[in-house]
C-alpha cells in the first residue's frame, strides 16, 4: 500500500494531462474556426475581384462602342443641327449613360461587401460565448427568511 501523498500525485499528472489535452483541443478549434472565416473571406473577396474584372470588361467595351456610335450618331445629327449642338447632346447621352453603369456597378460591388461582412458577423456570433444561465440566487422575488434569525 502506498501513503495517500502518492495517490494525490497520480491525480494531479492525470488532470495536468487532461488539461493538456483540453488545450490542444481547444487549439484545434480555434484553428478550425480561423479556416472557417477565411475561407469565406477569401470566397467574399473572390465575388468581389469577379465584380471588378467584369466592370473594367464592360468599361473597355463600352468605351469602343461609344467611340463608333459617337462618330456615326455625330455624323447623323450634323445633317439636322449645328456641329456644337450635335456634340453637346451626345455629351448629355454619354453621362447619362456612364452614371447608369456606375449605379450598377455600385449595386455589384456593394453586394459583394455585404456577402463578406454577413460571413464575418456569422462566424462572430457562433464565437461569442452563450449567456450564462441565471443562478439560483439571481432570481427575483420573496427570499426564505434566514433560519438563523
Amino acid at each position: 500500500m502506498g501513503s495517500p501523498g502518492e495517490d494525490s500525485t497520480a491525480g494531479a499528472g492525470r488532470m495536468g494531462d487532461a488539461a493538456a489535452r483540453l488545450g490542444q483541443d481547444a487549439a484545434e478549434l480555434a484553428r478550425h474556426e480561423i479556416r472557417a472565416v477565411r475561407d469565406d473571406l477569401v470566397a467574399g473577396l473572390r465575388a468581389f475581384g469577379a465584380g471588378g474584372a467584369l466592370i473594367a470588361g464592360s468599361g473597355v467595351c463600352g468605351l469602343l462602342a461609344l467611340w463608333a456610335a459617337h462618330e456615326a450618331a455625330l455624323r447623323g445629327l450634323e445633317t439636322v443641327m449645328p456641329r456644337g449642338r450635335a456634340a453637346a447632346l451626345l455629351a448629355g447621352v454619354y453621362g447619362s449613360g456612364a452614371a447608369a453603369l456606375a449605379l450598377a456597378a455600385r449595386d455589384r460591388v456593394n453586394a459583394a461587401a455585404r456577402a463578406a461582412a454577413e460571413a464575418l458577423e456569422k462566424e462572430a456570433d457562433d464565437l461569442r460565448p452563450a449567456p450564462a444561465a441565471p443562478g439560483p440566487d439571481s432570481t427575483p422575488g420573496p427570499k426564505a427568511p434566514d433560519p438563523g434569525a
